[in-house]
């Protein structure tokens, strides 16, 4: 396998959310239901009593069902109804971190996506001149998303904030860079 390859499966395992501890489980119960019906017919051949029940006298129980079994059979299909969407919508749904690819020369680096933000909100402070506990960011992919409360009385242009921005995140990747979004707030703080 080349390296490229390499780093290409690093960067996707790193980005992409695993899907084996729900196919895990549904495994391990699977196993689980199996063994307890290889054991009860065992202990049926071989004329022991069962641990659970008699897998005869549960095909019998279903064939001429009474009130309380059909509750039980009931409860057990709910709770299998729930199980499968359950593994529906982890099959189904994305499996994307909130992390991003950024190419370098020396292999695969990721980022998480508040290491991003907490950059965009660092150079955001700076320049607007307002402490840290003045500005918030966000980021979502290629998009970031600044809110800066400026001191009462200092104003804070918008366009020189966004431009900061978006030169720090341009150092990270590009990509960063083009979709930022800085949203100043009306009123200001005392401190």
């Amino acid at each position: 396998m080349s390296s490229s390859s390499v780093e290409r499966r690093l960067r996707r395992r790193s980005v992409h959310r695993s899907r084996s501890t729900a196919v895990s489980v549904a495994l391990v119960v699977l196993v689980l239901v199996a063994a307890w019906i290889g054991t009860e017919s065992v202990l049926r051949a071989v004329g022991a009593a069962p641990l659970l029940a008699d897998p005869q006298t549960a095909v019998d129980a279903a064939l001429r069902p009474d009130a309380t079994f059909v509750t039980l059979i009931e409860v057990i299909a709910a709770v299998l109804v729930i199980a499968g969407v359950v593994l529906v919508v982890l099959a189904v749904k994305p499996g994307r971190q909130h992390r991003s690819v950024v190419p370098h020369d020396r292999g695969a680096v990721v980022i998480d996506s508040s290491i991003i933000a907490s950059t965009a909100r660092n150079a955001a402070g700076h320049a607007a001149g307002v402490p840290d506990a003045h500005t918030t960011a966000s980021a979502r992919g290629a998009r970031t998303a600044v809110h800066v409360v400026p001191m009462s009385g200092v104003p804070v242009d918008s366009a020189a904030v966004e431009h900061a921005v978006a030169e720090r995140l341009g150092r990270l990747d590009d990509r960063f860079a083009r979709h930022v979004t800085v949203r100043v707030s009306e009123k200001g703080t005392l401190s």
